[in-house]
């Protein structure tokens, strides 16, 4: 029981983290150029996947059964590794954004786009292991999920202060 309360706050901090980071980003959205709001959409739906991980896998460990445990912790890593695709990206971004530096924003894109496609590779070569790993030791793996979830809530809080940081030097 201990490992599903602290599974669904983990949960439910790591959705709140992402809704304030989208707010800090929407509050200075007014100042982007055409281009770094385009930009910004793309980096937003790469959120909304991570997000719509996150729901899902609360979701399913709602449901009874070590299937369901299995699912919603696979769906928890699959957010994390998600997370760690945009990781470098959104910290640049929100890094020239913050400091006004659009004229960077292109190779941002650039390097966001070449980090999907790593991610996507490197997920479909882990994902048979972390399946073996589940059947394996379903406790080791519920932790490794909350573990994934709250290292995503640490990002997004850590790129949101930093928005936070560079508005009050401006």
């Amino acid at each position: 029981m201990v490992m599903e309360k602290d599974f669904k706050e983990s949960i439910e901090k790591s959705k709140e983290s992402l809704k304030v980071l989208e707010k800090k980003v929407t509050e200075v959205a007014d100042d982007l150029s055409e281009n770094v709001v385009e930009f910004w959409g793309g980096l937003q739906k790469s959120l909304e996947k991570i997000n719509s991980k996150l729901e899902g896998s609360y979701k399913d460990w709602e449901k009874e059964g070590d299937e369901a445990k299995v699912q919603a912790s696979l769906g928890a890593m699959e957010a994390n590794d998600k997370m760690k695709e945009i990781k470098d990206t959104l910290e640049e971004f929100a890094d020239k954004v913050s400091k006004n530096a659009h004229a960077g924003l292109d190779t941002v894109a650039l390097k966001a786009h070449l980090a999907q496609k790593e991610a996507e590779a490197l997920w479909d070569e882990k994902s048979p292991a972390i399946k073996k790993e589940l059947e394996a030791s379903k406790e080791k793996v519920s932790k490794m999920a909350v573990e994934a979830v709250d290292e995503i809530t640490s990002f997004f809080n850590k790129v949101a202060d930093n928005f936070n940081e560079k508005s009050d030097k401006k």
